[in-house]
């Protein structure tokens, strides 16, 4: 689904102060409110202040949800509500939220039909090794719903309607598809050349529809379903749920601490959870001239949970044939910045299970074939999706082998990826119906492309034992640009201390929390910078000489000049600022920031009404977007970053 026409159209990422003449608010109300008319209704999300639940006495209460409750209200109640000291943050529940896929018509690959998806993250993968592989682990999909067939058969323990469609059957095709990636049997394509089957068949899953027929679904609907995946966990210990599959996403509207999808997720994973996300397929995005970069979707951009970009498995089994695709987005996330995609995993041209008669399965793009008799059993599906997909089906195959927190688990996969070489090279894609000429994009094997790497589970399965303690949290760290002494532009990491204040441990800190290593194999680093560089100083990002992050001299930072971060000078393609980082001026930009964002590389990603992004003379200040009386400040307790003022 393409979803790059709601990027486009975004004006507004942070947060909205006063709306509607409304009072100081003691939360935080949502920027769309601002464009609507006080008395239209809508359902809202309202979600409360940490150990608060509110009496709210306006609008009409839908459902309740873990930390608020979904109302039916006007844009001027909404406004009211928000004023309520006990209220967090009010937000429409009616944001569109669209399945990961990009579609069959514009992917990159080759025509064959198998993909060698299992054999590529598992090279010994066979259909028996599927059907034993993840027994006993629950995995959630909250998709479209599944359609079972033999290739399904007594996989799926529970299904439940969240959508605007009346029954749990996938009239879309994408749960279906998905479902097959993570469990499929292979029934239906026994005595082929080719058996084509998910990663772990021993799964039970439990489908929550709240893609509709046409593929979209809505915030509330979302929420709604992972909070039941939360319930049923506790209702039914039997089922073991481990993982929630999100190949689904939208654009980001702000921080992911008041984003209500983004809290959601973080409350599954605070309740053994682990959640896989689509990164989003956004990677040709260049409207903001910023060639893909920070186009990751939300839930995605949570710090928590585990972001997977798509691979191109190139027709081979082998890891090394892997090339990234052109349309998987990349990080760092917007506002925030944290470094994200976590992986990578095979996404393109992904043959699974066919949903008879759904929407996908009849589109001429979207190729259906059978490995034997007349009826079609399986289609082609490329995108993020897909990759959310597999990494699930690995991430149960994992839990089956050892009893992780979702946060060991996060870094195991991490830790066991194979990592891709540092280049860059072309993609070439054409329309399979030749509508349009062949268009080449360019692709770098960067940290915010591949993250750690390419899934590998053989690796995350043999490393049995090595695991980070159990009380730690594997947040993404966050890159900040910063200079040399010589006055060369790095990218460093840093890291959210807490998440949700569970405790105060995390995975990639600078203080003695390292992940696997300690010089030059060290993955985030000992000094919280290096990124297994070869120069062991920490202070390398994939560099090779200890002062070098992509660069070709030593001085740049996937750019030409030392002053630029992956530009190509001082204009306006250059991302992070064209004479200045974070300066006075300069945000993200190539001169300054307009109150319509024209001039600035990140255009209108990242306008806010006139308002600068990182402040204009400081850097949290009180009058900045990561104000006092916004976000981090006085009102929500503090700078994520410690007081960072980069």
């Amino acid at each position: 689904m393409d979803t790059s026409k709601l990027f486009r159209t975004l004006s507004h990422h942070v947060m909205c102060l006063t709306v509607l003449s409304c009072p100081a608010l003691a939360g935080t109300l949502s920027p769309e409110f601002k464009t609507l008319p006080s008395n239209r209704t809508l359902d809202v999300i309202v979600q409360y202040a940490q150990g608060h639940q509110p009496s709210l006495s306006t609008g009409l209460k839908l459902a309740s949800i873990n930390g608020g409750a979904i109302y039916r209200m006007t844009a001027a109640q909404a406004a009211i509500v928000a004023a309520h000291p006990e209220v967090y943050s009010v937000t429409p529940g009616s944001r569109a939220v669209f399945a990961s896929d990009s579609g069959n018509g514009n992917s990159q690959g080759e025509d064959r039909p198998y993909d060698f998806m299992p054999q590529t993250i598992q090279p010994n993968s066979n259909v028996n090794n599927a059907t034993f592989q993840g027994f006993g682990v629950g995995v959630v999909v909250i998709d479209s719903g599944i359609n079972v067939n033999n290739d399904l058969q007594y996989l799926v323990v529970d299904a439940e309607n969240f959508s605007s469609d009346s029954d749990t059957a996938d009239h879309y095709g994408h749960g279906t598809h998905v479902a097959g990636l993570i469990a499929g049997k292979g029934v239906n394509s026994l005595g082929a050349d080719h058996i084509i089957h998910g990663v772990s068949s021993g799964v039970k899953l439990i489908s929550l529809k709240v893609l509709n027929s046409s593929g979209a679904s809505t915030d509330s609907q979302v929420i709604l379903a992972i909070n039941r995946a939360v319930a049923l966990k506790k209702l039914h210990p039997e089922w073991n749920i481990k993982v929630i599959n999100l190949s689904l996403g939208r654009p980001v509207y702000e921080v992911s601490a008041l984003d209500p999808l983004c809290r959601a997720v973080e409350d599954a994973w605070m309740n053994g959870i682990a959640v896989v996300v689509a990164a989003g397929n956004q990677g040709r995005l260049n409207t903001a001239n910023t060639q893909g970069y920070g186009t990751i979707a939300s839930p995605a951009n949570d710090p928590l949970v585990i972001t997977v970009g798509s691979l191109n498995t190139n027709n081979s089994a082998k890891l090394k044939d892997n090339l990234m695709t052109s349309y998987s987005s990349k990080g760092p996330t917007l506002i925030e910045h944290v470094v994200k995609p976590d992986l990578v995993a095979p996404g393109n041209k992904l043959a699974a299970v066919l949903a008879q008669g759904s929407y996908l399965g009849l589109q001429p793009q979207s190729v259906v074939f059978s490995d034997r008799g007349s009826s079609p059993d399986y289609l082609l599906l490329s995108g993020t999706s897909m990759a959310a997909a597999v990494t699930s089906g690995a991430a149960a195959a994992v839990f089956q082998n050892e009893n992780l927190t979702p946060d060991q688990l996060k870094a195991r996969l991490m830790m066991t990826t194979t990592k891709l070489p540092a280049t860059t090279y072309p993609v070439v894609v054409t329309d399979p119906t030749g509508a349009t000429a062949p268009v080449t994009y360019t692709v770098r094997n960067d940290l915010f492309t591949v993250g750690a790497g390419s899934l590998n589970l053989d690796k995350a399965l043999a490393a049995k034992g090595q695991h980070i303690p159990a009380n730690q949290n594997a947040a993404s760290p966050v890159a900040v640009v910063t200079y040399s002494a010589k006055g060369v532009i790095r990218i460093a990491l840093k890291n959210y201390s807490t998440v949700w204040g569970s405790n105060g441990s995390t995975v990639w800190g600078s203080g003695g929390s390292t992940v696997w290593g300690s010089s030059d194999s060290t993955v985030w680093g000992s000094g919280g910078s290096t990124v297994w560089g070869s120069g062991g100083d920490g202070s390398t990002v994939w560099g090779s000489d200890g002062s070098t992050v992509w660069g070709s001299g030593g001085s740049t930072v996937w750019g030409s000049a030392d002053s630029t971060v992956w530009g190509s000078g001082g204009d306006a393609s250059t991302v992070w600022g064209s004479s200045t980082v974070w300066g006075s001026s300069t945000v993200w930009g190539s001169s300054v920031q307009s109150p319509t964002g024209d001039s600035a590389a990140f255009g209108s990603l990242w306008a806010l009404d006139g308002s600068t992004v990182w402040g204009s003379s400081t850097v949290w200040g009180s009058s900045t977007v990561w104000g006092s009386s916004t976000v981090w400040g006085s009102t929500l307790g503090g700078d994520p970053d410690s007081g960072s003022t980069d």
